[in-house]
């Protein structure tokens, strides 16, 4: 019995990390999908993606292309807040959506993409690449499988530097949701797939520097999480940190992993000495991503990026800016 070729298009073409060309280079070269259909405003980078796409549609209308291009899937590359106005257009009609990272900017958002993908019955999932980064797997692994460091109970990460954000969408606080949907996206889902017990609160901290006024985004974000596990988990995205510090460093009750260079750094106790041992990141594997929806949408496979989980990423997020607001006072989150 012959294969349904499942059909792909992208909404946004933009210039910026070539992802358009990556998305769909991943999901027709690598996962087996066709690359049939590109949704793009700016009439430049049409012309650009016609050259890089000679096969695929191209249009200027989202509308237009979901009415022509028979899709089975599309994928969402635009500025975080059209995330959701546009996933919901496409799965009214009935297509599957994957979209870009951050999935959207509240809570509520996801909610009702995650309602109407269910009343269309069609896939919905975000582009959680980074959850085949091969530094994070080995690091899942010694601590959900082997176990090494015991019982988790404080996680502290993130990114720190000391130079103003760029004057582009992504440092427009309202366009972007704010410094800590970028990477702060990635490490917040790193951490939901470490501690995977509920969330009881989010707790934010914001700083702007008044002299980079050029931009709207804060320049140092933070954000405190209490798992109903008892581990307690903080992430910073700072550039305003003239101080260095380890990208990741975890403790546990038998033991502690610092990221370090190229390799993670495990200290634990071993016949009552401390001990230090390096453990080398594996081999990161980002098209794994669109294999497992491939299989997915032929009903071979349970889809790896299920709204729900990306959807707890995003009430996270949504959460710290809110407590933020607030004077840091702990928050709810959308999705426990």
């Amino acid at each position: 019995m012959a294969r349904k070729v499942f059909r792909c298009g992208v909404i946004g073409y933009g210039g910026a990390f070539s992802m358009g060309n990556a998305h769909l280079t991943s999901l027709s070269k690598n996962a087996g999908m066709e690359a049939a259909a590109i949704c793009e405003l700016d009439p430049k980078r049409q012309k650009v993606a016609a050259e890089e796409w000679p096969d695929a549609a191209i249009y200027g209308q989202v509308g237009d292309m979901l009415r022509h291009a028979q899709l089975d899937l599309a994928t969402v590359i635009t500025p975080h807040n059209t995330h959701a106005p546009l996933a919901l257009q496409c799965l009214d009609a009935k297509v599957g959506v994957v979209l870009e990272k951050p999935m959207a900017l509240t809570g509520k958002e996801v909610k009702d993409m995650i309602a109407l993908a269910k009343r269309r019955k069609v896939m919905l999932s975000c582009f959680h690449n980074r959850r085949w980064d091969g530094d994070f797997l080995v690091l899942r692994d010694l601590i959900r499988k082997e176990k090494i460091i015991g019982r988790v109970f404080r996680i502290e990460g993130g990114g720190n530097g000391y130079n103003p954000q760029g004057t582009w969408w992504r440092s427009n606080k309202k366009v972007s949701g704010g410094a800590i949907y970028d990477w702060g996206a990635h490490f917040t889902d790193w951490i939901l797939n470490i501690v995977t017990d509920d969330i009881e609160w989010v707790s934010g901290y914001q700083v702007k520097n008044k002299e980079w006024g050029h931009y709207t985004n804060e320049d140092h974000s933070e954000y405190t999480v209490k798992f109903k596990g008892g581990c307690v988990a903080t992430l910073t995205i700072s550039n305003l940190a003239m101080s260095p510090r380890p990208r990741w460093r975890i403790l546990g009750e038998q033991g502690a992993i610092e990221a370090g260079d190229g390799k993670w750094l495990v200290k634990s106790v071993v016949n009552g000495r401390q001990m230090t041992a390096e453990v080398p990141f594996a081999e990161s594997n980002w098209d794994a991503y669109y294999k497992n929806v491939y299989r997915h949408l032929q009903g071979r496979a349970k889809l790896a990026v299920t709204a729900e989980s990306a959807g707890r990423n995003i009430g996270v997020l949504h959460a710290a800016n809110v407590s933020a607001a607030k004077g840091s006072a702990p928050v709810k989150p959308a999705f426990k």
